[in-house]
């Protein structure tokens, strides 16, 4: 009966959670929200394909969706009641005094990223989450520091009484990341804490923190305060890792009253370990996603890889923020090729990380279960597509144009803009999505066909090559491309109507695809 406990509980937890904030209109144990964005059930009908089963089975709330299903056991700190959310459904299968095992359903293809919505009244909505906006031992932001923010943020034109909660959490986490420079230090987990809330290293950790100061000469505990003290790092206009990262953003997301907490994440494998790339090979179908998850994991061989970002509670819904990009999606560079959520905290001195991966990592121990560079290992491994799945699965990848832009054109991002006025490159870009990394933007690039044709209803065609290694990514995978045009093929382009894009994609290996509603200069 144990083992059947441990199954259940992270599940009954994901009931009662997504339920208080959503409903469930058709009682099946799903929320709407989730029927709607994440199994792509119905929910308004309990047993959506009418088989007699309910949606809400662990099996059956996969039949209209793709997953991603993996076994992996993990080195404490994992937080089980908390893993269950909107990108992933988790429950316990085994736990010893070290790590869990854990089997994991992704939910990699939703739409989580584009429905988030302000919620104009969050102050009196988020009164019962006060132990989120507290502050504490590393998240400890005083009045001072939360006065600051607020003014700077009011200088820049943000109307903090009358704001939603999306518009203030996107202001002030880039405001905040902008006035802290990013260091190289790494103390976050070799760092402890008292019951007082004070920061110490114990002693066998102190020679790897030692190793791992940005700056000679200066003190562990002077560190502490560059790294594991938001008011610290607030007043000292410096951030260290992403754990660091996310200690500040919780401090100053906090002090402002948005309810804020801490994730950690582990990569879909273990890229140190070259069978784990063989688990990849045989278990995703998904042509695209193999590929991606493939150079993610290539790319971590023999590293220590983890990633540590925040959750913000935004439009009454806990939304996942990875620096300044809100809604952080499942496959995104960002996100480890494929994130899986393992720990959750309020504050990271709950994680006491510096008693398991920690000491691993500081005494470069491998003589345990995992027996590679990282503390964690995924023993299975498969993909899966629900009979009522839709999601294509090409084996030539293919990439959309969405619009044209002249080099010079206001719609394009500033950094973009910046990077082709000092090289004088004018012209056209191309833009169009979504790429998951920069590599996998690279490899589409110079596969495809890099010839393009503009084509008016009367006259000759314009013939253009793109630069496939003069591109730029966004967060939200968005690619823009460079398209050398000259200034007669510009000029007749912004004077007629009528032209049509027309890739014309001699590779069997990538493709451009032109969206029906392409935007041209002069549209």
């Amino acid at each position: 009966m144990l083992g059947k406990f441990l199954i259940l509980v992270p599940m009954l937890i994901l009931t009662v959670t997504a339920g208080a904030q959503d409903g469930d209109r058709d009682g099946d144990g799903l929320s709407d929200f989730q029927e709607i964005h994440k199994y792509l059930t119905d929910p308004d009908d309990p047993d959506s394909d009418d088989d007699g089963i309910p949606d809400g089975d662990w099996l059956e709330r996969r039949e209209y969706q793709y997953v991603v299903r993996s076994v992996v056991q993990v080195m404490r700190p994992v937080t089980p009641e908390f893993l269950c959310d909107d990108y992933q459904d988790v429950r316990v299968l085994d736990q010893t005094p070290g790590w869990y095992e854990l089997e994991v359903v992704h939910y990699p293809f939703n739409d989580l990223d584009t429905c988030i919505e302000g919620d104009p009244d969050w102050r009196r909505r988020t009164k019962d989450l006060a132990t989120w906006t507290a502050a504490g031992p590393t998240a400890d932001w005083d009045r001072p520091m939360q006065e600051e923010i607020a003014a700077a943020l009011a200088a820049n034109g943000l109307d903090l009484a009358g704001c939603d909660d999306r518009a203030l959490c996107l202001a002030a986490s880039n405001w905040l990341l902008r006035r802290a420079r990013s260091s190289s230090g790494f103390m976050t987990y070799f760092t402890a804490y008292d019951r007082r809330g004070q920061a110490w290293i114990p002693d066998e950790l102190r020679p790897a923190a030692l190793r791992n100061l940005p700056v000679a000469g200066r003190s562990l505990e002077t560190q502490i305060e560059h790294e594991l003290s938001a008011r610290g790092m607030f007043a000292r206009r410096e951030r260290g890792s992403c754990t660091s990262t996310a200690i500040y953003l919780s401090g100053g997301l906090r002090a402002l009253g948005l309810p804020t907490r801490i994730i950690l994440c582990i990569p879909l494998v273990d890229g140190s370990d070259p069978a784990e790339h063989e688990l990849i090979e045989r278990g995703i179908s998904h042509h695209r996603l193999r590929r991606h998850l493939l150079r993610r994991a290539r790319a971590g061989r023999e590293s220590w890889t983890a990633h540590t970002f925040n959750e913000v509670f935004v439009g009454g819904r806990w939304r996942r923020l990875d620096q300044g990009y809100l809604g952080q999606d499942l496959v995104h560079a960002g996100a480890l090729g494929l994130a899986t959520k393992v720990a959750m905290v309020g504050d990271w001195a709950e994680a006491r990380a510096w008693e398991s991966t920690g000491r691993r990592q500081a005494l470069r121990r491998r003589d345990d279960v995992f027996g590679h560079a990282n503390p964690y290992s995924c023993i299975s491994l498969r993909d899966e597509f629900g009979p009522h799945c839709r999601l294509e699965n090409p084996e030539i990848e293919s990439m959309t144009i969405s619009a044209l832009l002249e080099t010079d054109s206001p719609a394009l991002p500033a950094d973009v803009r910046a990077g082709l006025e000092p090289r004088g490159r004018r012209g056209l870009v191309i833009v169009a999505g979504t790429a998951w990394d920069l590599e996998g933007a690279q490899a589409f690039t110079t596969a495809a066909d890099r010839r393009l044709d503009l084509v008016p209803d009367r006259g000759p065609r314009i013939g253009l090559d793109l630069d496939p290694f003069c591109f730029w990514l966004r967060p939200s995978g968005t690619i823009y491309v460079y398209l050398p045009t000259a200034d007669p093929d510009r000029q007749a382009l912004r004077q007629a109507r009528g032209w049509r894009l027309v890739p014309r994609n001699d590779s069997e290996r990538a493709r451009w695809a032109v969206a029906e509603d392409l935007r041209l200069p002069g549209d």
